[in-house]
C-alpha cells in the first residue's frame, strides 16, 4: 500500500523531512528524497507538514487539511491560555435549548485532531442529541446504577453474616451507593442528577486491542473537545457514572451502538450553560518532584 510519494521536481533535498521522520521511512537520494521503508510509515504527516516546498503527498490523508500553520506570534498569550483553561468548569445547569449540529461536529473535529499513541487514531464517538434517545439512555443508566447499588449492599451484608470476601471494586464503589439510590428517587420526581437535563451526550469509545494507549488517547481527545465546547459558548460535564455502567453492561453498549469489544474511557454532556461564574477555579497545590 502506497504511503508517501515524493514530487522529485519540487524536492530540494533540504533533508528536513528525513531528519523529522522517527520511523526512518525516508532517506536522501541522488535527485530527491526517496521512500526507503514504506511499511514503517504511520501516516503522521510530519514529513509533509515540515517540507518548505510541499513536495510530499500522502494518498491516504486529505491534502486540503494541510493548511498553513499559524506562526508563533499568532499563538494565544500564555496568560490568556492559562485563564481559558481555568475558566472551564463542570456545568450542571443547562438552558432548555438544543445544541446545533454544526457545533457538535466542530467538537468532534477537536477530538479527531488530538494526538494518539503510534498515530493509531482509534477513538470513536457516539453523539446523542435527541430528547427521546437521551431519556432512554439516562433511564437505562440510572437503573443499572441502582441495581449495582443493591448488589453492592448485598455483598456487604453477606460479608457481615458469613465473612464472604467483598470484591475490591465493590469496596471502591461503596462510596456511591447512596448517591445512586438518591439519583433514582430524584429522577422519579423529574430531577436529573446524571445528565442534568443537558441536551447532548458524547461518548468516546475504542477497541483497546487496536490502541497502544487507549485511556490516554480518549482523555486527550475529550479534553480538546471540552475546550472547543467552551470556545463555542457551551458548557460540559464529564460523566463517570455512564462509564461505570456501560463498561459493565453489554446490553447498554448495544443501546449506544458501541461494539462489544470496545471500552468507554470517558463521556461528557454538553449544552448552553444556564449559570455564569464570576471567578476562576482554585485547586490544591501541585504535588511535584523536581529531579
Amino acid at each position: 500500500m502506497e504511503t508517501v510519494r515524493i514530487d522529485e521536481k519540487k524536492c530540494t533535498l533540504c533533508g528536513l523531512c528525513v531528519s523529522d521522520c522517527v520511523r526512518d521511512v525516508l532517506e536522501e537520494g541522488e535527485q530527491s528524497v526517496r521512500v526507503a521503508n514504506p511499511e514503517d510509515c504511520i501516516r503522521c504527516g510530519h514529513c509533509k507538514a515540515i517540507c518548505p516546498v510541499d513536495a510530499l503527498e500522502i494518498p491516504m490523508l486529505d491534502a486540503s487539511e494541510f493548511e498553513p500553520a499559524p506562526r508563533r506570534e499568532d499563538y494565544p498569550e500564555a496568560d490568556d491560555l492559562f485563564s481559558f483553561f481555568r475558566a472551564r468548569r463542570s456545568i450542571r445547569q443547562f438552558e432548555k435549548r438544543p445544541v446545533e449540529r454544526e457545533k457538535l461536529e466542530r467538537i468532534i473535529q477537536a477530538g479527531r485532531f488530538a494526538p494518539t499513541g503510534g498515530n493509531r487514531q482509534g477513538v470513536n464517538y457516539t453523539v446523542v442529541h435527541t430528547p427521546e434517545k437521551l431519556s432512554q439512555i439516562r433511564d437505562t443508566n440510572i437503573d443499572l446504577l441502582y441495581r449495582k447499588a443493591e448488589e453492592i449492599e448485598r455483598a456487604f451484608d453477606r460479608n457481615r453474616q458469613t465473612g464472604e470476601p467483598i470484591p475490591q471494586d465493590y469496596r471502591i464503589r461503596k462510596l456511591y451507593v447512596s448517591t445512586w439510590e438518591t439519583m433514582k428517587e430524584l429522577m422519579e420526581q423529574g430531577i436529573d442528577r446524571l445528565f442534568y437535563h443537558a441536551p447532548a451526550l458524547v461518548v468516546l469509545h475504542l477497541n483497546p486491542a487496536l490502541s497502544t494507549s487507549a485511556m490516554v488517547d480518549a482523555g486527550l481527545a475529550a479534553m480538546q473537545m471540552a475546550l472547543m465546547a467552551e470556545a463555542l459558548e457551551l458548557g460540559t460535564c464529564f460523566c463517570g457514572f455512564l462509564v461505570f455502567a456501560v463498561n459493565d453492561s453489554p446490553e447498554f453498549k448495544k443501546i449506544l451502538n458501541i461494539p462489544e469489544k470496545h471500552i468507554v474511557p470517558v463521556s461528557f454532556v454538553a449544552g448552553y450553560p444556564a449559570v455564569t461564574y464570576e471567578r476562576l477555579i482554585s485547586r490544591k497545590p501541585a504535588r511535584v518532584n523536581w529531579l
